[in-house]
């Protein structure tokens, strides 16, 4: 039995669904990368806070201890915030390759089936100038000489069924 072919929806959803499956562990991983510099920035900035509140309510001797350790807070937050910038980037990478990936399959279909259609097209065009519509209406002009009567009462068959057809209703 001949498997039927699929739909171009059908190839697009299978190859969507194939190349999802393909990078989601990875797209999930640098995801939880991002997150989990994001947190440590929090973490750094919610400290240099802490450290900032601790130094106004203190002489200035040691707001200046407290200043500097805000300032290492801040620059570990820094490192942090670019740490998520790069796993940001590294998912956003990933994602762009996925899309190239299903941009380049679904081209594929596209120029599969646009071959098709073109065949298609070449065989319809040629049995359509097989066709010799001339000899046809010239069959249809004999036969109406040759059976008059019929050709009447099939013309006026014809009258009567297109015109209860066509007459409007109530």
């Amino acid at each position: 039995m001949a498997r039927k072919p699929k739909s171009v929806d059908e190839a697009i959803d299978e190859v969507v669904e194939e190349t999802v499956k393909e990078n989601i562990d990875e797209q999930e991983e640098s995801a939880d990368e991002a997150r989990a510099s994001i947190a440590k920035a929090q973490e750094a900035i919610d400290k240099a806070r802490a450290a900032m509140n601790t130094a106004y309510g203190k002489a200035r001797d040691k707001s200046a201890a407290a200043t500097e350790q805000a300032k290492i807070y801040l620059d570990d937050a820094k490192k942090h915030l670019g740490e998520a910038g790069e796993s940001i980037g590294h998912l956003a990478s990933k994602a762009r390759e996925q899309l190239e990936k299903l941009y380049g399959m679904t081209k594929d279909q596209y120029d599969v089936l646009s071959k098709s259609t073109r065949e298609t097209y070449g065989k319809v065009k040629e049995r359509v100038s097989e066709l010799e519509l001339g000899q046809k209406g010239d069959q249809m002009l004999e036969y109406i000489r040759l059976n008059p009567g019929k050709a009447v009462m099939i013309a006026l068959a014809a009258g009567f069924v297109v015109g209860y057809a066509t007459r409007p209703r109530d």
